[in-house]
């Protein structure tokens, strides 16, 4: 490739990409009350959850009107199951609720009946529309604090089962 057309390769991928996320890392600490089980992790039993992640400073737009900022840390629940953060999605003043969700992948520490709990695992919060100002990452316990219309963790196992709860004392510190 020609070094001219190369240059005007990357000058359309790098204009199709969102505003650049700001680079901050993010504690969270939560608890998760469990509303779906699996194996001994019963409804109604709390896990506490820790996650830290850095954003990388690139964001693009995806379907829906949805934000995704890439990130990387980690997100651990109980003592046991943990899986790399790869990425931050928010969603603001569209047609459906606002979003913001924290996603890891390639989960491991959870195993019952030989099925993997391997992944995706999110923790998400909703808001009534117009809830956020916008998609940038939030960076403030109000804008954590102000997605009052659903909080859910989820942790799949490729579609085998699920456990799942309600996200409970989300404290988060961002610098």
């Amino acid at each position: 490739m020609r070094p001219v057309c190369a240059a005007l390769v990357l000058t359309a991928l790098l204009g199709t990409l969102a505003t650049r996320a700001e680079a901050q890392t993010c504690t969270l600490d939560f608890t998760i009350e469990v509303t779906q089980g699996v194996g001994t992790i019963r409804p109604g039993a709390r896990l506490p959850g820790h996650a830290i992640y850095t954003g990388l400073g690139r964001s693009f737009r995806q379907e829906g009107g949805s934000t995704a900022h890439l990130a990387s840390g980690e997100m651990t629940l109980g003592d046991s199951i943990s899986g790399p953060i790869w990425t931050l999605v928010t969603t603001s003043r569209g047609n459906a609720a606002d979003l913001i969700g924290v996603y890891a992948h390639h989960v491991s520490g959870l195993n019952v009946a030989g099925v993997e709990f391997e992944g995706p695992m999110a923790l998400t919060l909703f808001g009534a529309p117009g809830t956020r100002a916008d998609t940038a990452p939030p960076t403030e316990q109000a804008e954590w604090d102000a997605m009052t219309l659903r909080r859910a963790f989820s942790l799949h196992a490729h579609g085998s089962d699920m456990l799942a709860g309600t996200v409970l004392d989300l404290v988060v510190d961002c610098t």
